[in-house]
């Protein structure tokens, strides 16, 4: 079984042995020279897969090191019989960070009027991200129409009920199944129903906020994104009018990368009836965090949007900042990685360690 990979994912020479061969590809352009003899494409979000890629391929499986799998045609492969995996929550704990990054950063800029949150989207991400908040005070409703006919876990809400909160954190999955669709579910109407300086967090896909009847409201909301509706072709006037505007990175730990591997590479061996090569990630030793009962000033030392936003917004070239951006983070560790035995109770469960 070949594998045509991705060259920027961790580990995979150790966890694709024999009897798979590994083909690595730098960059997309790369691809269409060796689909003519592998099995497996093993890609990032960044990928589309349609086609236009696969036409004439030998490709039997699709994976994707990502939870998301908007840039995959997903019709096009069941039409053709190409099975499809992907690595549905391994980044949750990731994007729930990111959040809590982005409100710690709108706190110190006094940009939080309220304690009331909507979370759009009740998947791993969404349930990780209602403990975060609720850990910091937050009074937290949910919008997830699909869920909400199966789970009783959450009293759900409505859309309409989400124009009552201060924070909206988007975490659905970008698709167009009726009668929910959420593409373009931020639109106009849902938009200027919100009070003025509403915080939104997109740390979704950018689809799902419409961007430009975000930039035609005329009165002042607080938008945060990591996600844009045409990456990585990104439009400059949402990097302009957006507080904190990161590339597509909320969900790019350290520890989130390699789980989507691993997560993967599981899925790959019982798919083929190939047990899995023994591997053992190596694990550092993690940093004993100083006592501070400022939740704020803790997530801030351990990772700040901020910095990549500055970047971003000063870039004249933003398509290649987003994409080089995106390919340097590569240092962030999970807030659970570190050792918070000398924070306060709260800390520790904003921090998802409890």
């Amino acid at each position: 079984m070949r594998i045509l990979a991705d060259a920027t994912l961790p580990h995979l020479s150790s966890l694709f042995k024999a009897p798979f061969g590994l083909t690595l590809y730098k960059t997309p352009n790369e691809i269409p020279a060796f689909l003519h003899d592998h099995d497996i494409l093993l890609c990032r979000s960044t990928l589309r897969v349609n086609a236009t890629l696969l036409a004439k391929s030998t490709v039997q499986c699709v994976a994707t090191a990502s939870s998301g799998i908007d840039h995959i045609d997903s019709e096009y492969l069941q039409k053709n019989k190409i099975t499809l995996f992907d690595a549905k929550g391994c980044n949750a704990r990731s994007v729930a960070d990111y959040v809590v990054a982005t409100l710690a950063y709108l706190y110190q800029q006094n940009k939080v009027k309220g304690r009331k949150a909507g979370i759009i989207g009740v998947g791993a991400v969404g349930t990780c991200v209602i403990a975060r908040l609720q850990a910091i005070g937050f009074n937290v409703i949910c919008f997830d129409p699909f869920k909400e006919k199966t789970d009783t876990t959450f009293q759900y809400c409505t859309l309409n009920d989400l124009a009552t909160c201060d924070v909206l954190c988007v975490h659905a999955n970008l698709h167009h199944t009726q009668p929910y669709p959420s593409a373009n579910l931020l639109e106009d109407s849902f938009l200027s129903s919100l009070k003025p300086n509403t915080v939104i967090i997109n740390a979704a896909r950018g689809g799902i906020v419409n961007e430009e009847a975000l930039l035609n409201q005329t009165f002042p909301l607080t938008y945060c994104t990591d996600v844009y509706s045409e990456e990585p072709k990104i439009n400059a006037k949402v990097v302009e009018l957006a507080t904190l505007c990161t590339p597509h990175i909320a969900g790019h730990s350290i520890e989130a990368k390699n789980m989507a591997v691993i997560k993967i590479s599981q899925q790959l061996h019982a798919y083929y009836g190939v047990p899995m090569p023994r591997f053992t990630l190596s694990r550092e030793q993690a940093p004993l965090l100083s006592p501070r009962d400022d939740w704020k000033d803790c997530v801030a030392n351990l990772y700040s949007p901020l910095i990549d936003t500055c970047i971003l917004k000063s870039a004249n070239n933003k398509t290649h900042a987003f994409l080089t951006q995106r390919q340097a983070h590569t240092t962030r560790h999970d807030f659970a990685f570190y050792d918070t035995r000398q924070l306060t109770q709260q800390v520790r469960a904003i921090l998802a360690n409890p």
